[in-house]
C-alpha cells in the first residue's frame, strides 16, 4: 500500500523520543501548492517540538522558513508559483489543524507581523505554549544562523546537505549545532511491490510542487 511507504524518518529519535529535547525547531521549504510531501514534513516536524508537562511553562516555538521570491526565480514554471502571502497561509492553516486541539471551529487569523532583519515574519500563538513562525527566507539558512536558541532542523533528503552546512556555521559562530532529522519522501515508483505503474506515477507527481505547476501550465495552454 502508497501509504504505508510514504515516508521514512532517518533519526532514530523520531519513533524513540530519546535524545536532546527541543522547544524551539525549524523547518524549511518553498511551500508552493501544499502538497502531502509538504504536510508530512510540517507534521513531524511538529513531532520533534517536547511536548509540554504539568507545571512546564516553557514556550514552545515552531518556526517555519518558506523562501522568498528572489530564491525561487530560477524555479521551473516559475509563474505559477504562488504568492508567498499565499503559501504563508496555507502552511498556517495545515499546522494550526494538526496542532491545535482547542474545542470548536479554530480561527488562524492574520497573525501578528514582525519584519525581522527585513525579512517578512508572520507570528500566530497556538494555545498558551506554543507559537508559529512563519519566516520568509531570502537565504537557505534563514533563522538557523540568525536565531541561537532554534536546536533542531527538520529537513527533507533533498535539503539534507544544507542541514551540514547550517551546523559548520554555527560552529564556527560558537553555538551549539542543530540536531537534524531528516524525512524522506520515497519514490515508490522504484519499489518492486508496486503493480500499477501508472497509479505510482500518477501520485508521485502530486508530491512535487514543480509537477503540479507544469500541469496548471499545460491546462493554460491548452484553455480556448
Amino acid at each position: 500500500m502508497v501509504d504505508t511507504q510514504l515516508v521514512e524518518c532517518q533519526q532514530s529519535d523520531f519513533a524513540t523520543g530519546e535524545g536532546r529535547r527541543h522547544s524551539s525547531v525549524a523547518v524549511g521549504g518553498t511551500f508552493d501548492h501544499l502538497h502531502m510531501g509538504h504536510k508530512l514534513l510540517l507534521t513531524m516536524t511538529t513531532f520533534v517540538l517536547e511536548p509540554p508537562e504539568p507545571g512546564d511553562e516553557r514556550a514552545r516555538r515552531l518556526i517555519v522558513g518558506i523562501s522568498g521570491d528572489q530564491l525561487l526565480k530560477n524555479k521551473s514554471f516559475a509563474e505559477y508559483l504562488e504568492a508567498w502571502e499565499v503559501r504563508e497561509r496555507q502552511v498556517a492553516e495545515f499546522v494550526y489543524a494538526i496542532a491545535d486541539f482547542a474545542p470548536g471551529e479554530q480561527d488562524i487569523g492574520e497573525g501578528t507581523s514582525e519584519p525581522d532583519q527585513g525579512t517578512r515574519k508572520i507570528v500566530r500563538k497556538i494555545g498558551p505554549l506554543l507559537s508559529l513562525e512563519c519566516v520568509e527566507l531570502l537565504d537557505p539558512a534563514g533563522p538557523t544562523l540568525t536565531d541561537r536558541s532554534i536546536s533542531a532542523l527538520v529537513v527533507s533528503a533533498e535539503t539534507s546537505n544544507g542541514g551540514a552546512t547550517i551546523n559548520s556555521k554555527r560552529k564556527e559562530k560558537g553555538w551549539e549545532e542543530l540536531e537534524i532529522f531528516e524525512v524522506d519522501v520515497l519514490d515508490i515508483r522504484d519499489d518492486e511491490d508496486t503493480t500499477d505503474k501508472e497509479t505510482a506515477e500518477d501520485f508521485a507527481s502530486k508530491i512535487s510542487s514543480t509537477d503540479i505547476r507544469r500541469r496548471i501550465s499545460e491546462k493554460t495552454r491548452q484553455s480556448p
